[in-house]
Formats: structure tokens, sequence, C-alpha cells
């Protein structure tokens, strides 16, 4: 067999082996697969829905938010607003 064939080829000279043989192909395709590195298993997302229920946020909260944020952020600069 040559290195470039595709899984056309393969399916076709599967159809053409006795059964007994297809446990074998089966054994050595178990063989290859304990070799190939294991992809990590996609986590599932959370969903954010209701992560914010119940919390209400005033305009001073926001605005107390935005000073602590930024009032560190101008000092560094030496900018005065």
């Amino acid at each position: 067999m040559s290195t470039a064939i595709d899984k056309q080829q393969i399916y076709q000279a599967l159809e053409n082996l006795p059964p007994e043989s297809l446990a074998q192909v089966a054994r050595c395709v178990e063989r290859l697969q304990a070799k190939q590195p294991r992809k990590a298993e996609p986590q599932p997302v959370a969903g954010l829905e209701g992560l914010w229920e119940g919390v209400q946020f005033t305009e001073e909260d926001i605005a107390q938010a935005r000073r602590e944020m930024w009032g560190h952020f101008v000092r560094l600069n030496n900018i005065s607003y």
C-alpha cells in the first residue's frame, strides 16, 4: 500500500476482507487510536442568564466604581481632571 491513501480506498479494502480479518483490523485501529494524543474535551459553557438577577446598581454605585478604577490610572500618569 502507498502512504497516499484515502478513506474511500480503506472502505473498499474492508469490503473485500473476510469477517475474521475484520477483528484484526479493529485491533489495529484501536492501537493506532491509543497512540494519538487525546484531544481535550470541550467544556460546556455555563450560561450567564440570571447572573445579575436581583442585583440593583444605582448611578452612584457606577460613579464610585469609575472613580476607583480610573482614579489610580490618573495618578499614575500625573494627570488631574
